[in-house]
């Protein structure tokens, strides 16, 4: 597999898992009749990265690894419950997906010094 392919299957596997997990998250929320506080403390932390990301910066998203760990957190904490929801399970898987996709992709691109 070349460094171009590699690249860009991470690439399109972060962008897409970001936003949505954000589209997931605000569901879940809707879904909850959360209140608005609630809606900015969830999403900000996520909605921060997102000039970074379109952007394409290498240090947007090692950081972004950071903070998915909260939601990875969130997530497996939402699954003890004894029947969690569907979004708390697509949250969970989200959250790897975005963790795992953004640090394959930061790392091949330090790497290859992309």
């Amino acid at each position: 597999m070349t460094t171009e392919l590699k690249l860009s299957i991470s690439r399109f596997l972060t962008r897409s898992s970001y936003w949505l997990l954000m589209l997931t998250l605000a569901v879940h929320l809707w879904m909850q009749s959360a209140p608005a506080v609630i809606y900015f403390i969830s999403l900000v932390p996520l909605m921060i990265f997102i000039p970074g990301i379109l952007a394409d910066r290498l240090r947007t998203l090692i950081w972004l690894g950071f903070v998915v760990m909260l939601y990875f957190y969130n997530g497996v904490q939402n699954m003890a419950v004894p029947e969690p929801m569907t979004l708390d399970i697509v949250e969970l898987a989200l959250s790897v997906v975005l963790f795992s996709a953004a640090m394959f992709y930061a790392r091949v691109r330090q790497v290859n010094n992309l």
